[in-house]
């Protein structure tokens, strides 16, 4: 059984597909995905559908699966006020939601409300994985003192600990977390913390083995030619690209 885990598709399902292929994952192994599986892309949806009908893979929910989700539930509220509905409007379409939204529009309403629930039922964070004796905080954006909770869900978050602190905020060039587990995070490219062509997985140490905080976003949409889908093994902190 192996444990790897995967952030920011952003919609490009043939790296998600060629990665599924290559991983060639059993049943006993587990995929965990770190949100970000929508837009900038074509086939976010197509994506999260498929992920959806996996037992084995786990997913967290990113900014942009926020997004998508706070458009939506506010169109159908009838107490959400305009202004908020045009803000929520606004801030999806200016992070590149327009395959996304031309993708979930096709469907129809009954398919519509599954992803709605998916999405509204996903966790903001695992903070225990435990993977042979190593401590594993799985989280899109920035980890929090959070550790009362093994798995943090939207209801869980209150105070500073708001949904939007896990999926919006990001780690510094100097993260350093925990003594006792390691934080796997996306988000946040890795070239904002390294010059690596084509982009590299980063991490805050000299080795990636005694490391507690790895950041695997390789832009996998960036608009360049250097971009790449990175995963990490957990097993053995085995790094692969796609």
């Amino acid at each position: 059984m192996s444990v790897y885990v995967v952030s920011d598709i952003h919609g490009l399902k043939d790296r998600y597909d060629f990665m599924l292929k290559e991983l060639n994952l059993s049943e006993e192994d587990s995929l965990y995905i770190l949100g970000d599986v929508i837009d900038r892309g074509k086939d976010g949806i197509a994506i999260l559908q498929d992920i959806m009908k996996h037992k084995n893979m786990h997913m967290i929910i990113g900014n942009h699966e926020y997004m998508m989700l706070k458009y939506y539930r506010n169109l159908e509220s009838n107490s959400c006020d305009l202004y908020d509905k045009l803000v929520a409007d606004d801030l999806w379409n200016q992070n590149h939601n327009q395959y996304t939204k031309l993708a979930f529009e096709k469907l129809s309403h009954k398919k519509q409300q599954e992803i709605l629930s998916f999405i509204e039922a996903l966790p903001v964070a695992y903070t225990h994985i435990n993977v042979n004796g190593e401590i594993y905080y799985l989280v899109h954006g920035c980890p929090h003192d959070d550790l009362e909770k093994e798995i943090i869900y939207r209801e869980n978050c209150s105070g500073r600990l708001t949904v939007e602190s896990y999926v919006w905020n990001r780690i510094g060039f100097g993260a350093n977390y925990f003594d006792d587990r390691c934080v796997i995070v996306g988000h946040t490219l890795t070239l904002f913390f390294q010059n690596q062509q084509p982009y590299e997985v980063w991490f805050n140490g000299e080795d990636i083995m005694k490391s507690n905080v790895i950041n695997i976003d390789c832009g996998c949409a960036a608009n360049n030619k250097y971009t790449r889908l990175g995963v990490i093994r957990l097993d053995d902190r085995k790094v692969f690209y796609f």
